[in-house]
């Protein structure tokens, strides 16, 4: 067990790993109700009733925190992603769709939440730089090995991976922020694909 920290209502915390926790809980609620840039520390402490004092033994900086729930709630969106999608690996394509029907889907289920609440405001040039640079590893892990197994059927003159990563992420984005029915939604996605095949279907 880690060493223990006294909470706010003086119980104490069993773990630092519980009390970071519970301060990235009241922090989403917090960026999910006021948007990421609205965040404010005194309004994560009285959430979480600790003092700031407490929260920055925690999380060093308000920068720190913003960063750290953002890389928890990616992590978690992608690890459902990937285990979701493990019965398509073996056709890219189809796989790429379900990414993107997946990601429409997790907005959906969560009532916007988090992701949709990021994906529509604006927020600092700061904040989407680390959106980006945080998710883009996590989009690789998804991708990277069914995207070798379809470059071993259809040769090297497929697209690079990394442009079919950013690709398959604005396309989802779209959807995200302007949904449609998702048949129409299949439909217009393997429109992408007609362009790449050559006359026999490959």
């Amino acid at each position: 067990m880690d060493r223990q920290l006294r909470w706010g209502d003086s119980s104490r915390m069993d773990s630092i790993t519980d009390g970071q926790r519970a301060i990235l809980r009241a922090a989403l609620d917090a960026m999910v109700e006021h948007g990421i840039d609205g965040l404010s520390i005194d309004d994560v402490a009285r959430r979480a009733n600790i003092s700031r004092r407490t929260l920055y033994r925690y999380f060093g900086t308000k920068k720190e925190l913003i960063q750290k729930v953002i890389s928890v709630e990616n992590a978690a969106f992608f690890e459902e992603m990937q285990h979701s999608l493990a019965g398509f690996a073996h056709d890219f394509e189809a796989y790429c769709e379900e990414c993107v029907c997946f990601a429409v889907r997790y907005r959906d289920r969560h009532h916007g939440g988090f992701h949709h609440n990021y994906l529509a405001t604006s927020v600092s040039t700061e904040v989407f730089g680390y959106i980006v640079e945080d998710i883009a590893p996590m989009w690789r892990r998804v991708l990277e090995k069914p995207y070798r197994q379809y470059v071993a059927v259809r040769g090297p003159q497929v697209p690079a991976l990394d442009d079919l990563i950013a690709l398959i992420s604005r396309i989802g984005l779209a959807y995200c922020l302007t949904p449609v029915e998702e048949p129409a939604m299949r439909t217009q996605m393997r429109i992408l694909w007609s362009f790449h095949r050559d006359p026999n279907g490959k």
